[in-house]
This record gives structure tokens, C-alpha cells and sequence, in this order.
């Protein structure tokens, strides 16, 4: 089962559809977020995997 990672949250989300969805479902806009597997970035439409660990890291900007 992949899993979402948000700091100190973590969100087991199945191994169907895509991280943008699974954060869809989950009531969080995945256009705040940058996202990571094993440490190097990945686009927020890749498909979750049995073994996928994402780490969601919020980002913020401004003027």
C-alpha cells in the first residue's frame, strides 16, 4: 500500500490511481504541495505503487 507522508501524519492510500488523486481524495489541494520519493522530487501525477513513500512538503507563496 503506498503512503503519504505530512510531517507528523501519515495517510496509507492504496496502490490505485495517481498521488494527485490520493490527495484529492483526501481533502488536501496537491497543488500546495511539492512531492518526494526517496528524496528526489516527483511530478504529482506518477501512480501509486505497493511500495511508494511520499513525503508531501507544504509550500507557500507570496507577494
Amino acid at each position: 500500500m503506498a503512503v503519504i507522508l505530512f510531517g507528523d501524519r501519515t495517510e496509507d492510500v492504496g496502490s490505485r490511481g495517481t498521488v494527485e488523486s490520493a490527495m484529492v481524495s483526501l481533502g488536501i489541494p496537491p497543488d500546495s504541495y511539492l512531492f518526494l520519493s526517496d528524496g528526489v522530487p516527483i511530478p504529482m501525477d506518477t501512480l501509486l505503487t505497493e511500495d511508494l513513500r511520499v513525503r508531501a512538503i507544504r509550500v507557500a507563496s507570496g507577494g
